[in-house]
Parts: structure tokens; C-alpha cells; sequence
């Protein structure tokens, strides 16, 4: 029998679509959106932060410089990501990053995923 796959819980921030638009994320973990699931849009950083601690839930933003230093400080782990990035992108990315980490914990890590659109690859 194989192990059973790690299930973290996520909270997407609110420039994120709703969290349909990310299927395998959806399915495999534990999704929440701030404003549909929550009703709490415009809150601040900080505010943010207590509610992912309290609910013990991974952050996922795209306001990465305000994130980048404030996680640790909360021991929230927060994933930031490029505005770049299309949503089929950004979930198969995230899960890939999931996937590399160790059991669920809440160590104030910060996570970068940053990759050019497709466009500029070529």
C-alpha cells in the first residue's frame, strides 16, 4: 500500500481567480479563496497573516515584497508568484512545489515561483 499523499491547506489572496480556476490544486488539498470562501477582501497583510496562522494554512500571493519578510515573523509559509504566470501554469507549478516539501508545518518558509510566459521562451 502506498503512503497516503501529503494534504497541505492552502489560502489564496485576493488578485487570485476563484479557486476553480486551479483543478488539481483543488482536488488534491485543502483551497481557500480570502474574498469567495472567507468574505474578507481588502484586509490587511497582517491581518491576512493571523488568519492563515490561526487556520494553520499556507499563504499564496502575488504580492511578493510585502510577504517576503512578514512570514517569519507570523511563521506562516507563503508561496509568492509572478503576475506572469497563467493559471493552468500556476497550478501545475504549486503542485510540483507541494510536492517537494516535507509534512504540512508552519516554519515561516517563503517560496518564490517565478517563470516567463511561454511567449518568451521561444
Amino acid at each position: 500500500m502506498s503512503p497516503r499523499p501529503k494534504r497541505f491547506k492552502i489560502l489564496l489572496d485576493e488578485m487570485f481567480p476563484r479557486r476553480i480556476k486551479y483543478p488539481a490544486l483543488n482536488r488534491h488539498h485543502d483551497v481557500k479563496h480570502i474574498v469567495h470562501d472567507y468574505q474578507k477582501g481588502g484586509i490587511t497583510d497582517v491581518r491576512l497573516l493571523e488568519l492563515a496562522r490561526k487556520d494553520n494554512r499556507i499563504v499564496i500571493t502575488k504580492n511578493i515584497k510585502d510577504f517576503q519578510f512578514q512570514c517569519q515573523p507570523y511563521r506562516v509559509d507563503v508561496i509568492g508568484v509572478t503576475e506572469t504566470i497563467p493559471p493552468e501554469e500556476l497550478d501545475k507549478s504549486i503542485m510540483a512545489k507541494l510536492r517537494s516539501w516535507g509534512k504540512p508545518k508552519m516554519s515561516g518558509r517563503f517560496t518564490k515561483i517565478i517563470k516567463p510566459p511561454r511567449k518568451y521562451l521561444k
